[in-house]
């Protein structure tokens, strides 16, 4: 009698190794939210700018912690994106589905997923 041993099975590769973007709203809100966070956080100059022009900011200590608490999550979904692109058979894609995610964040994985199941 045979025995049968279990395997891991490799996705099949997705035709095209497709990558796909976000929403365009999800990038013309995303990235100039993030902008000017890094902004206000890095500079002094431009905090003091912004809140010039009126702009009513938390403390700077905030918008920093806030800034960097983002670049970490952020990297922590690339990693993630680009684990799932390889085991849904993207794994040409998978380097520029981690990137996009670095910069857009979770509008990118929600592509990601929308991509793998189709």
């Amino acid at each position: 009698m045979a025995s049968t041993t279990p395997t891991a099975s490799v996705p099949e590769p997705i035709a095209a190794d497709t990558f796909a973007r976000p929403h365009w709203l999800w990038l013309a809100t995303v990235q100039p939210a993030l902008a000017l966070l890094g902004a206000c956080a890095l500079s002094g100059r431009a905090d003091a700018a912004l809140r010039d022009a009126g702009l009513p900011l938390p403390g700077r200590r905030v918008l920093q912690a806030a800034f960097w608490g983002t670049v970490v999550v952020h990297a922590g979904e690339a990693v993630a994106a680009h684990r799932w692109a390889g085991r849904a058979g993207l794994s040409r894609s998978a380097g520029r589905w981690a990137a996009q995610t670095f910069f857009m964040g979770f509008p990118s994985l929600l592509a990601l997923r929308r991509t793998a199941r189709a």
